[in-house]
């Protein structure tokens, strides 16, 4: 069955829910208990001012003077924020956190943002991931983001660390009402066994929203939401082209739905997403952002927005709209992660309405 954008009201963020219906479900997410599990990392900023650089010394190389750093939790971390950002009244996180100088300031980080640390596994072994972006800046405020130099777990975390991350989960899911998945690195914290375990507590009615890079297919009984590029290679078909028939990513969806025994929120970027339930395939549109805009953590802030309205009984048509005015917000916000409030959202969501986009 296919819903078309005519059954469903247009689609849009203002057509599919009312202002009534948006916040009732802010007020619900204000006694949500969220728990997240998955790769957390340190996303760290370093503020380049070229205008002092000098040539070295000892090498042939102009130095990168840097005049300003700032640190934000990123991945999982990032997402288990934005809950708390949206309004629940608890988040907990799921992790493992490497004993190093990385792990201690994300650690610092998340218990300022009101992020329950009592889940995390601190290991001796591995190393805390981190993403550093330096930001160079020359003369007349010309800006340009050099690459990013990156620090990276690599190998498989031994059975130990794996046992005491299920025996983790396993006391954060029955504290919570909705667990969110963020899957992200190959040596990651969601591997086969933790899998399984997620299984095992959807199957038992706990509500599971998972986004994994290369594993979506693997979350029997847990919601998927993969982006345009995941869901085609997740089964196993080539990404349709650019201006291929809506029909076409319908089917994707129907069919990874299929293999996890769950619904499928498939996200495609600016054309807004499908939800898809019980073979049932709707299609939920955005409205358009106008730049200047800044994509970087709106994947998070949609996935947050979606387990939230999904946790507090939204449809999941209603929680993928709910979601993109989220994911709206964020990507407004310049230099960083961006995050959505309550107030955020109603102000989107107004914009919406009136058809001023933003």
């Amino acid at each position: 069955m296919i819903k078309t954008n005519k059954e469903i009201g247009g689609s849009i963020e203002a057509g599919l829910l009312s202002r009534e219906k948006v916040m009732a479900i802010l007020r619900g997410i204000q006694g949500l208990k969220a728990g997240i599990i998955g790769d957390s990392c340190l996303d760290i900023y370093w503020q380049i001012d070229m205008t002092r650089s000098e040539l070295s010394r000892e090498t042939p190389h102009y130095t990168l003077p840097v005049v300003g750093e700032s640190f934000t939790p990123g991945a999982a971390a990032n997402t288990a924020v934005n809950l708390k950002k949206l309004g629940c009244s608890e988040v907990k996180l799921c992790s493992i956190i490497a004993n190093d100088w990385r792990g201690r300031i994300l650690r610092e980080k998340l218990e300022e943002n009101g992020i329950s640390c009592e889940h995390i596994v601190l290991s001796k072994e591995g190393s805390t991931p981190a993403y550093c972006k330096p930001i160079l800046r020359g003369l007349q405020d010309t800006v340009q983001e050099a690459p990013r130099i990156d620090f990276i777990h690599h190998s498989s975390w031994p059975e130990s660390i794996v046992d005491q991350v299920i025996s983790a989960l396993d006391a954060m899911a029955s504290q919570v009402d909705v667990i969110g998945v963020t899957d992200q690195l190959v040596s990651g914290v969601v591997g086969d066994a933790v899998r399984r375990r997620l299984s095992h507590w959807a199957e038992r009615g706990k509500l599971v929203v998972a986004d994994s890079r290369e594993h979506i297919s693997s979350f029997f009984g847990c919601i998927v939401k993969p982006n345009e590029v995941e869901a085609p290679r997740s089964v196993g078909v080539v990404m349709p082209e650019e201006n291929a028939p809506l029909e076409e990513w319908m089917e994707i969806g129907r069919r990874l739905s299929s293999q996890v025994s769950a619904p499928c929120c498939l996200t495609m970027g600016s054309k807004g997403a499908i939800w898809v339930e019980e073979g049932a395939a709707t299609v939920i549109p955005t409205m358009p952002v106008k730049p200047p805009l800044d994509v970087v953590g709106a994947g998070d802030c949609f996935g947050a927005s979606l387990m939230s309205a999904l946790g507090v009984a939204a449809s999941g048509a209603e929680a993928v709209a709910f979601a993109h005015l989220g994911a709206a917000v964020s990507v407004k916000k310049l230099g960083g992660v961006g995050h959505a409030t309550p107030e955020e959202i109603m102000d989107r969501y107004d914009q919406c309405r009136n058809g001023e986009g933003g």
